[in-house]
């Protein structure tokens, strides 16, 4: 067994980089230190504040089985011990796998993947308690290839998203439990050698387990947009259209406006690169009167190079998510709800080679809500690093 350069692939998920090779099984192991640190807060809903040291630790396996030119098969396994300095009530496990077998033909790649995650952290910006989420995900692909200008990818995907019994937050959570069944299509035509533009259309359903609340829903969306190459002088994708919720029962209000995203980044100088990063979506709540509400963001990133090896970041983010008026009961004067986010983060990152990278990052994080109640700060130090084997 040894070390062995990669091979060109068409689909990144073959490639064997830096990888171990043992006949045709390609091997990547690695160790993982997560956001080891101190938390502020590490129990939102509570006051006064509580802080704690915390650690994410872990172990994964990368492995690509190759068949000549046919195609293959990529693996991945992490597994997770997150723990705390004295809250050890808040240890646990989190753990990913994905496996994904790619059939490569004249002009067509052919896929199927799965992918399983159980994690427990919060399930969105409206609960503060952290519960278990597990999602399995199932998706069939298909995308042409060639170096015309013109390329189609189509996705068609289910996933089962569940969230266990952990805290005294399962009763709202567990209005989240669902299967999501998604069809996209994505047409990609190349206008310049640096730009394409993109259009991808949806159609998606989401059927949630409890039927008494009606919260079943249909989503369509036509999202056109523009990806800049990564040699150009703007690198990055946004995407911007209209979307359409509509609940098939119950007293929820339906949804039509635009959604999209963007991710940019430009130079600045010889040594310097400056970053900005939109998104506009519609999430499922978890709240009585709410289907839905709509969450607005945006952060602005300076990031400086020291070195090739060496370089510290400053964002800052803001954002809103919106809800539309409350259903419970009409004859009773209902504020509208609005949080307003707010982040600081300022992050160091070393890579002393190309196994290893260490990262250090100071997080400042804050909501105020119109409902003065789901007020809450947060100030995060952490230190990560990621080493391959």
């Amino acid at each position: 067994m040894g070390a062995r350069a990669a091979e060109p692939q068409t689909d990144p998920d073959l490639s064997t980089e830096n990888m171990l090779q043992a006949g045709r099984i390609h091997l990547r192991p690695f160790l993982v230190l997560k956001d080891a640190g101190y938390d502020d807060n590490i129990r939102l809903e509570s006051e006064p504040k509580e802080g704690d040291s915390t650690a994410s630790t872990g172990a994964g396996l990368n492995t690509v089985i190759l068949t000549g030119d046919r195609g293959g098969v990529h693996l991945f396994q992490e597994l997770d011990y997150v723990a705390y300095g004295h809250n050890t009530d808040l240890n646990h496990w989190n753990g990913s796998a994905r496996a994904r077998g790619v059939l490569l033909l004249k002009s067509l790649s052919l896929s199927l993947e799965d992918r399983y995650v159980s994690v427990q952290e919060r399930p969105n910006q409206e609960i503060d308690e952290r519960v278990r989420r597990e999602n399995n995900a199932v998706t069939a692909a298909a995308q042409t290839l060639g170096t015309g200008r013109l390329a189609m990818h189509a996705f068609l995907r289910w996933e089962a998203i569940d969230y266990a019994s952990v805290g005294n937050a399962f009763a709202d959570t567990a209005r989240l439990n669902r299967d999501e069944t998604s069809l996209r299509v994505v047409g990609e035509l190349s206008l310049l050698p640096k730009t394409t533009v993109t259009l991808e259309g949806a159609v998606e359903r989401a059927d949630f387990e409890n039927d008494d609340e009606g919260r079943d829903a249909r989503m369509r969306s036509l999202l056109p947009g523009v990806r800049f190459d990564p040699s150009a002088a703007i690198q990055g994708e946004l995407r911007a259209g209209p979307l359409s919720l509509t609940a098939r029962e119950g007293p929820w209000s339906d949804f039509s406006g635009l959604v999209g995203d963007a991710h940019l980044s430009a130079r600045a100088g010889r040594t310097a690169r400056l970053k900005a990063a939109y998104w506009r979506d519609v999430e499922f709540s978890t709240t009585d009167d709410h289907l839905y509400y709509v969450t607005t963001n945006w952060t602005a990133a300076y990031e400086q190079f020291f070195s090739r090896s060496l370089s510290s970041e400053v964002l800052y983010g803001r954002g809103l998510n919106h809800y539309p008026a409350g259903v419970t009961d009409p004859n009773v004067l209902q504020v509208v709800r609005d949080d307003h986010l707010t982040t600081y983060e300022i992050s160091v990152r070393y890579r002393p080679n190309q196994r290893m990278t260490l990262g250090l990052s100071l997080l400042h994080q804050a909501r105020d809500s119109t409902d003065d109640q789901r007020d809450r700060t947060r100030n995060l130090y952490s230190l990560g690093t990621t080493y391959s084997f």
